[in-house]
């Protein structure tokens, strides 16, 4: 056999197995966007983005999302379904913002929360011991002032918020709820680990730019 027939048969054998290898990448960035996808059908976020980047301002923006917190997680208490939680979050927007206003007024602020319920797009987020893929999420928004600094979240349905925003660990009581919710499958994958799954995300972004 020929040295040319030789590089033309590796050759030939390296396409083939870079062409399976990226098969089986792409399988698992499709997997990984639909699992993605059942995951954002059955959660809501909560999103509260601060006025600036300044310590006061990003302060204000903590002190803000407790008091959020905690008058959602009485009037969404009875919520059994993301869509009863969707419905108390949206007959209570206007009292939202009007809590948002009287906390920030209290501690001196003169701008206004805006509240709105959306789909907004989310990167890779850690949150505690537990990791949720990048990609669009129905969300409660609530942007004070201007709206331009650094933002907070949590999930709000099934409830998540930390109680104590020094405490990074989910309590087992709210991973409960999230089991109940989600298959084992969905809920497997967010105690994976970010590195796989903002990988699977990465490659799977790469092949849709250069398609």
């Amino acid at each position: 056999m020929s040295k040319k027939h030789k590089l033309m048969i590796a050759g030939a054998a390296f396409v083939v197995v870079v062409t399976g290898v990226l098969m089986h990448l792409y399988g698992e960035a499709v997997k990984g966007q639909k699992r993605q996808r059942a995951i954002a059908d059955e959660i809501i976020r909560l999103h509260v983005v601060a006025n600036s980047d300044s310590p006061k301002d990003q302060e204000l923006k903590l002190q803000v999302k407790e008091t959020i917190v905690t008058y959602l997680r009485g009037e969404m208490k009875d919520a059994q379904t993301v869509g009863e939680a969707r419905q108390a979050i949206r007959e209570n927007l206007s009292e939202i913002e009007e809590i948002a206003n009287e906390k920030m007024a209290k501690e001196g602020f003169d701008y206004r929360a805006k509240a709105s319920l959306g789909v907004c797009y989310f990167p890779v987020k850690q949150y505690g011991d537990m990791t949720f893929p990048a990609g669009d999420y129905e969300a409660l928004r609530v942007s004070l002032g201007e709206g331009e600094g650094k933002n907070w979240w949590c999930v709000m349905y099934p409830t998540l918020c930390f109680v104590d925003s020094t405490y990074q660990v989910v309590p087992d009581s709210s991973k409960e709820k999230l089991k109940e919710t989600l298959t084992w499958e969905e809920y497997d994958s967010l105690l994976d680990g970010g590195e796989e799954v903002s990988y699977s995300f990465r490659f799977f972004e790469w092949l849709q730019n250069i398609a």
